[in-house]
């Protein structure tokens, strides 16, 4: 069974503001003004600590600080929802891996996964380190669907880097996201992702390997 250690680090929650509203997200996918949206969603503070820092290491350690001083009901919040997905997972993770391993036809690459909880309203990953964020305030199902959009990627990248070659890589990054058409169907999907998904929904696939190949050269056309 593939383990999950789910974390709640104010270190990393700290850098999650950094890396995703600070310096701002490389692929928007056609999503408008969204640095100005996310800072928007957040509390007037943590909104002047970030826009008013002067660099990457400022706005770190400043939204550290504040992280580290959130209220005791938050902690709490926080600490509920890290027990309910761990438990979430050790019942329902390997139903989870299947389905991904159903889905591309290929076992799951990694042994070892980490699951951040984040205060932020935007959840990224890191592949290298085979981690991503979850939003501490949302269902456990929810959470559990963020952990298959989020393995998806992961199964993506491990099996088909070749398409990183063919493609330019904001063709390639949308040919990944496009692909929770298949994992994650109550999604609407980014903006850009459009013309994929309606090349997906325009026929039936032998399996996803085809609608993979398909779209990239969809995107190359």
């Amino acid at each position: 069974m593939v383990k999950m250690e789910v974390v709640y680090s104010t270190e990393k929650d700290a850098d999650n503001y950094v890396r995703t509203i600070f310096k701002g997200i490389p692929f928007t996918h056609g999503r408008d003004n969204l640095k100005e949206k996310l800072l928007s969603w957040l509390d007037n503070d943590l909104q002047n600590l970030i826009t008013n820092a002067v660099n990457a290491d400022d706005a770190y350690n400043k939204v550290h600080v504040y992280l580290q001083n959130q209220s005791q009901e938050i902690l709490e919040k926080i600490d509920k929802s890290k027990q309910n997905l761990q438990g979430a997972w050790d019942l329902y993770g390997e139903q989870s891996i299947k389905f991904l391993e159903f889905l591309y036809q290929q076992s799951f690459p990694f042994d070892n996964l980490i699951a951040y909880l984040t205060t932020n309203n935007i959840c990224p990953y890191d592949y290298t380190e085979h981690s991503f964020y979850v939003g501490y305030k949302a269902a456990t199902s929810a959470q559990l669907r963020t952990a298959v959009h989020e393995l998806n990627h992961f199964m993506f990248y491990y099996y088909y880097p070749h398409l990183g070659k063919d493609l330019d890589q904001e063709k390639y990054e949308l040919l990944k996201e496009s692909l929770t058409f298949f994992s994650n169907p109550e999604k609407r999907g980014n903006p850009n992702e459009s013309g994929l998904r309606k090349l997906f929904m325009s026929r039936s696939w032998n399996n996803l390997k085809e609608a993979i190949e398909a779209g990239a050269t969809f995107l190359k056309a």
